[in-house]
């Protein structure tokens, strides 16, 4: 597991910025060349430059996995089609807007925030191809900025309840570690970005924490 620090937007939140899956790493446009370099060398994935409702908040504004990319109501239909164009299966969420916070998923499984509705619940499942729970983490329906999940393991919010985490490990069927990031931030999931095979983590991470996150990633 390869594991780096680093900045996105010369920002140590580098997962309000970015989203990776197991083929691709979404990025904004405007990401400097120093930054790309290190995100395309370190995932070693495919790059796609996007944005959401004209903003680089794409990991606030979407959720992805390997077979497709849910994203909020505000997401403006030129930005659909050109993800679409790119290969990419996109749905939209009408009255949602951060989806990135509530909702997160590998390739297999994923939870959601009580906040969807039935039906957007199965348009994800579909889109995604994945089997959602409903969950909370730390009492508290911001799922997707309290977890960073991928095939091989996961990382939650440090306040967790214990019978969350249980809960929530035995959905995914793998195991993983409570964690923080950028020195105490319990937002796993907006200061950092994993795949499987590779983590970028904010730059202000300390060394304690970084063992923290790869214990939780491998699994």
């Amino acid at each position: 597991m390869k594991i780096e620090l680093g900045t996105v937007r010369e920002s140590p939140y580098v997962g309000i910025f970015c989203l990776a899956t197991e083929k691709r790493v979404f990025v904004p446009n405007a990401l400097s060349k120093k930054e790309e370099k290190k995100l395309s060398e370190l995932f070693g994935v495919e790059l796609v430059k996007a944005s959401i409702a004209n903003s680089s908040l794409l990991g606030v504004l979407a959720a992805a996995n390997s077979k497709g990319l849910i994203v909020g109501s505000i997401v403006e239909e030129r930005e659909k089609k050109e993800l679409e164009q790119a290969g990419i299966k996109v749905s939209r969420l009408e009255g949602i807007t951060a989806v990135g916070n509530l909702l997160a998923a590998n390739d297999s499984k994923g939870i959601y925030s009580g906040i969807f509705s039935e039906k957007q619940v199965k348009t994800i499942e579909k889109n995604l191809g994945v089997e959602l729970m409903k969950a909370t983490i730390a009492g508290s329906d911001v799922v997707g900025a309290s977890i960073v999940a991928t095939n091989k393991g996961f990382l939650l919010n440090k306040m967790a309840e214990e019978k969350e985490a249980k809960a929530i490990e035995s959905h995914f069927g793998i195991q993983g570690a409570k964690a923080t990031a950028n020195t105490g931030d319990c937002f796993v999931g907006n200061s950092i970005v994993a795949n499987s095979e590779a983590a970028l983590a904010g730059n202000a991470t300390t060394g304690f924490e970084l063992a923290r996150i790869d214990e939780g990633l491998r699994g």
